[in-house]
Protein backbone atom coordinates (compact mmCIF):
# COMPACT_ATOMS: atom_id res chain seq x y z
CA UNK A 1 0.00 0.00 0.00
CA UNK A 2 0.86 3.14 -0.43
CA UNK A 3 1.70 5.81 2.28
CA UNK A 4 -1.14 8.44 2.65
CA UNK A 5 -0.77 11.22 4.02
CA UNK A 6 -2.51 11.99 7.40
CA UNK A 7 -5.59 13.75 7.26
CA UNK A 8 -6.28 16.80 9.33
CA UNK A 9 -8.74 15.64 11.65
CA UNK A 10 -6.63 12.82 13.02
CA UNK A 11 -3.58 14.83 14.09
CA UNK A 12 -3.55 15.28 17.39
CA UNK A 13 -4.90 18.42 19.09
CA UNK A 14 -2.66 21.18 19.20
CA UNK A 15 -4.02 23.05 21.81
CA UNK A 16 -2.92 23.31 25.84
CA UNK A 17 -4.63 21.14 28.29
CA UNK A 18 -5.88 24.56 29.69
CA UNK A 19 -7.50 25.57 26.28
CA UNK A 20 -9.02 21.92 26.27
CA UNK A 21 -10.61 21.92 29.81
CA UNK A 22 -11.69 25.91 28.82
CA UNK A 23 -13.47 24.13 26.03
CA UNK A 24 -14.91 21.17 27.64
CA UNK A 25 -16.99 23.78 30.10
CA UNK A 26 -17.81 25.81 27.67
CA UNK A 27 -19.46 22.71 25.72
CA UNK A 28 -20.86 21.60 29.34
CA UNK A 29 -22.49 25.05 29.61
CA UNK A 30 -24.10 25.41 26.41
CA UNK A 31 -25.60 22.08 26.40
CA UNK A 32 -27.33 22.06 29.95
CA UNK A 33 -28.52 26.27 28.40
CA UNK A 34 -29.35 24.64 25.59
CA UNK A 35 -31.87 21.74 27.21
CA UNK A 36 -32.83 24.19 29.75
CA UNK A 37 -33.93 26.61 27.03
CA UNK A 38 -35.76 23.75 25.03
CA UNK A 39 -37.79 22.62 28.53
CA UNK A 40 -38.53 26.24 29.31
CA UNK A 41 -39.85 26.64 25.72
CA UNK A 42 -42.41 23.54 25.69
CA UNK A 43 -43.57 23.96 29.06
CA UNK A 44 -42.92 27.39 30.51
CA UNK A 45 -42.32 31.17 27.68
CA UNK A 46 -41.20 31.43 24.31
CA UNK A 47 -39.38 35.07 24.89
CA UNK A 48 -37.72 33.63 28.01
CA UNK A 49 -36.61 30.53 26.34
CA UNK A 50 -35.34 32.76 23.37
CA UNK A 51 -32.77 34.68 25.63
CA UNK A 52 -31.71 31.36 26.89
CA UNK A 53 -31.05 30.04 24.12
CA UNK A 54 -29.11 33.27 22.36
CA UNK A 55 -26.88 33.42 25.94
CA UNK A 56 -25.80 29.62 25.49
CA UNK A 57 -25.25 30.44 21.87
CA UNK A 58 -22.88 32.83 23.10
CA UNK A 59 -20.88 29.95 24.83
CA UNK A 60 -20.98 27.91 21.86
CA UNK A 61 -19.28 31.03 19.74
CA UNK A 62 -16.51 31.45 22.26
CA UNK A 63 -15.31 28.17 22.17
CA UNK A 64 -16.08 27.86 18.56
CA UNK A 65 -13.62 30.96 18.27
CA UNK A 66 -11.29 29.28 20.79
CA UNK A 67 -11.13 26.06 18.41
CA UNK A 68 -10.44 27.42 15.09
CA UNK A 69 -8.13 29.64 15.81
CA UNK A 70 -6.22 27.20 18.06
CA UNK A 71 -5.73 29.67 20.91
Amino acid sequence: MANRPKRHNLEPFRDSARTRTLRLWLNIIFMVGAIAGLIVYFKVDHEMAKWILIVSLIFKFIELFLRIFKI
